[in-house]
């Protein structure tokens, strides 16, 4: 049976931690506040960076996102090119680790003119060698429907990533869809 200064204890003890870790989420709390608004515009300058490069041909962005119910769901954003040369089309497949969040360029007849990866979490050695440009530059030029294969790739065809077929269909998922979404933008305008 507990004593009642043992209960006192352990209420003492209790309302310590408590406000420690009050403390420490108002500490948090005010950090993410502040650093939010700076995270915020280097994502975005990251991102729009990407689209600069997997569109080179594109003058400037349209700044509406043309992104519709009807596009497939790892679509976040499809911007269009203001000299009408193509989308650019922001995509977050599931790889291994997460998220994989690429920029794939489309041209307004529907080819891959980039792939860019934004960010990754993928096996480093393994799946993240997704950001390499000997396995992005495979996507260049392929339309709908392409398709992982483990060695030799030819037509709409590209080669895996050894030891990491699940990042390969990740980011081949997301390029489809990059594509379908494009096709649906441009159908819409």
């Amino acid at each position: 049976m507990l004593k009642k200064q043992d209960i006192l204890e352990i209420i003492k003890i209790g309302l310590i931690l408590f406000a420690i870790t009050a403390i420490a989420a108002l500490a948090l709390a005010a950090v993410n506040a502040k650093t939010r608004p700076i995270i915020d515009a280097n994502n975005l300058e990251k991102q729009q960076a990407a689209m600069r490069v997997v569109l080179p041909d594109a003058e400037n962005f349209e700044s509406e996102n043309l992104k519709t119910d009807k596009m497939p769901e790892t679509v976040t954003a499809v911007y269009q090119s203001t000299n009408h040369v193509g989308y650019a089309v922001l995509v977050a497949p599931n790889g291994y680790n997460g998220a994989v969040s690429l920029a794939v360029g489309v041209s307004a007849d529907g080819a891959v003119t980039g792939v860019d990866v934004i960010s990754q979490s993928e096996t480093p050695g393994l799946g993240a060698n997704c950001t390499k440009e000997s396995f992005r530059s495979q996507f260049i030029g392929k339309t709908t429907d392409i398709k992982v294969v483990k060695n030799g790739a030819v037509g709409n065809q590209i080669d895996a990533i050894s030891s990491a077929t699940v990042t390969s269909k990740a980011v081949t998922k997301g390029v489809n869809d990059a594509i379908t979404a494009a096709l649906l933008a441009k159908e819409a305008n």
